[in-house]
């Protein structure tokens, strides 16, 4: 496990107790650091969820049951969803979304705004300080090993910039491509998101340091990053040449 699983590891489950975890985490005071930072973020999260049942909620719900026993309605009433499910997972998606850019603050915009390019620049600043200056010196066989979960293959790397890193990330609602290239101004980061994810698609974008577009391909969303000054077009068309798409 390296440090940058860990961190993720932590940022998921701090109280892990699997060997290659609790190994990473007395590897180092900065390691033990951050597990505990985790450690309290999940306490203080665990804390605000403790709601108490307002007063008298059992009671006024029986009431208006009773009331509306005895009162059919005029209309067909509208479909209610069962149960806590609706709201536990909205919980969930606002606690993943918390999560995954805890270090920026999210636009004040309603989640039905949301777009791919917000949650890809939180991305890319977020694991900036765990992936800068990482060479992987990643091989093709790497790269296909990773795209063949989003039903894609690169089928060369010839002439193309250099990949230095390449995994999997949780990205929005689930798993995206995460890959960073040398562009000629610095590192430009690549996401391969799944179509089916629920964005706004921008086809491109800004925030004054860094710029992105978003590409529709066949099987998913292309986004890539970089420098204000990088030029993206020729990266995107690289690698969008040497895709082969199994679905």
């Amino acid at each position: 496990m390296d440090e940058l699983e860990f961190r993720r590891r932590a940022v998921i489950d701090p109280h892990d107790t699997q060997d290659a975890f609790t190994d990473m985490a007395k590897a180092s005071p900065a390691n033990r650091k951050w597990l505990e930072e985790m450690k309290q973020f999940d306490h203080r999260l665990s804390q605000g969820m403790k709601v108490d049942v307002p007063p008298g909620l059992a009671e006024r719900l029986l009431l208006r049951q009773a009331i509306g026993a005895e009162s059919p309605p005029s209309r067909p009433p509208a479909p209610r969803a069962s149960g806590w499910k609706p709201l536990a997972i909205a919980a969930s998606v606002a606690f993943l979304i918390g999560v995954s850019t805890r270090w920026l603050p999210w636009p004040s915009s309603p989640p039905a705004q949301a777009s791919l390019a917000q949650v890809a620049l939180a991305h890319v600043y977020g694991e900036e300080p765990f992936i800068a200056g990482v060479d992987e010196q990643v091989s093709l066989q790497t790269i296909n090993a990773k795209m063949e979960k989003y039903g894609a293959t690169l089928m060369n790397m010839q002439d193309m910039a250099r990949i230095t890193y390449v995994n999997h990330c949780a990205f929005y609602q689930g798993p995206a491509l995460h890959m960073v290239l040398q562009g000629k101004m610095g590192p430009v980061t690549l996401f391969m998101v799944p179509k089916h994810v629920p964005l706004r698609l921008d086809p491109r974008f800004d925030d004054g340091r860094l710029k992105g577009e978003v590409i529709p391909l066949k099987g998913a969303n292309l986004v890539l990053i970089g420098e204000m000054d990088e030029p993206l077009d020729p990266l995107s068309r690289q690698i969008e040449s040497r895709l082969h798409w199994s679905i």
